[in-house]
């Protein structure tokens, strides 16, 4: 039995990545909303694949809620296999541009999705101890990336993904004595709410793409900053 915990899973990136990942065999999910009134989607596929996902309420902004995702998972199961941080932000007002940035606007970007990852695998090393082949997937993006910055604009996203990636640098060597696998994962450009419908990719090709480089991975690549195509990206 595989067992996946996801974050941000009510949209996006994150409800195809439930949903291709409910189709393979002998799996449990557990996924994550903040608003209920938003988690429609998310909630058919858990009754489509009843009773093998979970769902489970967290804001990830809000450290008590973090400590007390645990407990939830600990009621089902006493391990996981995957942690996939999926739950980001991105504003796309002119919060982010030179001019426009504000101390409160910019640390909630961080907040989210940088110092949140951090602290979702603290509360959740216990059980990917006890996981079977265990993997810790930060979801980053291209625009973390410095030698690729060759644009303005978009300050708190492109920071909090660039500290994200040193993040999951950090926790590989970290976790290495319990080998633990942990990347950061690009998912491409894709046709979401926060990518728009410009993007050149799907959430199906994406996520088809991330899980077959995620069920892949081994010990030497954790630590690594790679695409959805399994194609090592610049720091």
């Amino acid at each position: 039995m595989k067992r996946i915990f996801i974050t941000g899973a009510t949209r996006g990136l994150g409800l195809e990545m439930v949903r291709q990942y409910a189709q393979q065999e002998h799996v449990h999910i557990f996924a994550t909303y903040r608003d209920e009134h938003h988690a429609h989607a998310l909630q058919s596929l858990a009754d489509q694949y009843a009773p093998h996902i979970d769902l489970l309420p967290l804001d990830v902004a809000d450290e008590q809620s973090i400590q007390h995702i645990i407990h939830h998972i600990e009621n089902k199961t006493n391990g996981l296999d995957i942690l996939i941080n999926n739950a980001a932000i991105n504003p796309k007002d002119d919060t982010q541009s030179i001019g426009n940035l504000s101390m409160d606007g910019f640390l909630q970007v961080l907040r989210v999705n940088t110092v949140a990852p951090a602290l979702i695998v603290q509360t959740l090393l216990p059980l990917l101890k006890k996981g079977n082949q265990p993997r810790i997937i930060n979801i980053s993006s291209d625009m973390g990336s410095i030698e690729h910055r060759s644009y303005g604009g978009y300050h708190a996203y492109c920071t909090s993904k660039a500290a994200l990636n040193m993040i999951s640098r950090g926790l590989a060597a970290d976790l290495a004595p319990y080998h633990i696998i942990v990347i950061s994962l690009d998912p491409g450009w894709v046709q979401t709410d926060m990518g728009g419908q410009n993007a050149p990719l799907t959430p199906h090709e994406s996520i088809a793409g991330m899980i077959k480089v995620v069920d892949g991975l081994t010990m030497r690549q954790s630590g690594s900053y790679i695409n959805y195509r399994g194609k090592t990206l610049p720091w």
